[in-house]
């Protein structure tokens, strides 16, 4: 009962506490909105550092399609779609830069995909090469779908291939109508097949113009996954990156008690130190609680979240307030053997900046260099972002297991060290702690 009523007061402390209060909830709500919609452009056009692997799928037999068009027309030996797509597009100086292509079978391609060692399927439909000769040489103009299938969990990667291939489309379809003007002038001058005889050579002399064919562009969803919006990466990189200020507001609570005396008073009466710890632990556990269910609810309702499972969510929720508990004892023990609040106030004003940072709460993790990637296993907010994303893509319980035991384990290792710190001396004194020990004469 006494441990239940620290809790109360602590928490009635908290409410009252209108700093606090916009620090732990009211700020977050703010960011999460304001990064979710100010940096939807930005976050939809980012990449990776070094190139975007992609692999190329032809479902079109090359063969049967000149041998088609050449029933149709004698035009166009020197016209190669191919070469134009994959020569003069995707090699160019300023697409290979950014993008890396193979020529893989579907099955193949697939394969790669979910392993992802590509980011992206780009599948060039059948009657491709047919298509795209009549769209090139002739005043006819058939559709042309070209499918792109990105992986969600590379959705920048994704971005930039799905940006690349709508310029080409964009680009190709900007000048049909010059090609439909070039045409009609060449029949109006010489009606009849001999206004066309000359159109090779030009249509050759202006390949880079040759931009005819529509290119529709449509999301594919792989097993079931989506891929994360702005809103749905910022509700969840600002609720990791806040519930770390609970752990900071806890991490002054003991000293405060000693400072307001109330720590000699809960002893004198028989509570023990371990469950005055318990007692700030749990306080710090629930206000983590609140800020992620009213962070959860208002994502869900106001900017459409869909976080996915929800005894997923459910969990990862549980095991990172139960981490940021284990974080905030351990401050608070550390602050209050050392007696003043040194270390909560670096803590709150670096420590979470760099795990911020280092998890991804500030920029997707996936667009910073390797060396940021490999220390992000270091932040509390990371290992949780990391999980929530795959919930939002559509993963369940199974697939994210091993997040919410690492949440779990750092909770259960700082609550350990911060009893046995608590535990090992006697007194209460500013960093001197004496014991006397009887000896027998």
């Amino acid at each position: 009962m006494k441990i239940v009523s620290m809790i109360k007061k602590d928490l009635l402390a908290l409410l009252s506490d209108k700093k606090a209060l916009i620090i732990i909830l009211l700020m977050p709500i703010v960011l999460m909105v304001i990064l979710g919609f100010a940096l939807k452009g930005i976050f939809a056009d980012s990449w990776e550092f070094g190139k975007v692997n992609i692999a190329i799928v032809k479902q079109y037999d090359a063969a049967s399609d000149l041998k088609r068009f050449e029933e149709l027309s004698d035009a166009g030996d020197e016209v190669d779609p191919e070469n134009i797509f994959f020569h003069e597009f995707l090699e160019s100086k300023e697409v290979s830069d950014l993008i890396s292509y193979r020529i893989e079978t579907e099955e193949r391609a697939r394969e790669l995909l979910n392993s992802r060692e590509i980011s992206a399927i780009v599948v060039l439909p059948e009657k491709y090469l047919y298509n795209m000769k009549v769209n090139l040489l002739t005043p006819f103009r058939n559709e042309i779908n070209i499918n792109i299938q990105i992986n969600p969990d590379a959705t920048m990667n994704g971005e930039i291939v799905k940006a690349v291939m709508q310029a080409y489309s964009d680009s190709m379809s900007s000048v049909i109508i010059g090609k439909n003007v070039l045409i009609e002038a060449a029949m109006a001058n010489s009606p009849g097949n001999g206004g066309l005889k000359g159109m090779e050579a030009v249509m050759t002399g202006i390949m880079d113009a040759l931009k005819a064919v529509r290119v529709e562009i449509d999301d594919v969803t792989l097993e079931g996954r989506k891929p994360i919006s702005s809103s749905d990466y910022y509700a969840a990189a600002m609720l990791t990156m806040f519930i770390l200020f609970a752990a900071g507001h806890g991490g002054r609570m003991l000293l405060e008690e000693k400072e307001n005396f109330t720590w000699q008073r809960m002893t004198v009466a028989g509570t023990s130190r371990f469950g005055i710890l318990a007692g700030k632990f749990f306080v710090i556990f629930l206000i983590a609680c609140i800020q992620i269910a009213i962070m959860t609810v208002f994502s869900s309702f106001v900017l459409k979240v869909e976080w996915g499972d929800f005894l997923s969510v459910a969990g990862i929720g549980i095991a990172a307030a139960f981490a940021a508990a284990g974080v905030g004892v351990i401050i608070a023990v550390t602050a209050f053997r050392a007696g003043n609040y040194k270390l909560a106030n670096v803590f709150e004003s670096g420590i979470i900046q760099i795990m911020a940072l280092l998890g991804g709460s500030f920029v997707p993790i996936d667009i910073l260099p390797d060396v940021f990637q490999r220390l992000s296993i270091l932040s509390l907010n990371g290992i949780a972002l990391k999980a929530y994303q795959k919930t939002m893509m559509g993963y369940g319980m199974e697939d994210v297991w091993g997040y919410i035991l690492a949440l779990a384990g750092i909770g259960a290792v700082f609550s350990v060290l911060s009893v046995v710190i608590l535990m090992r001396r006697e007194g209460t004194g500013h960093g001197k702690h004496y014991q006397v020990k009887a000896v027998k004469a």
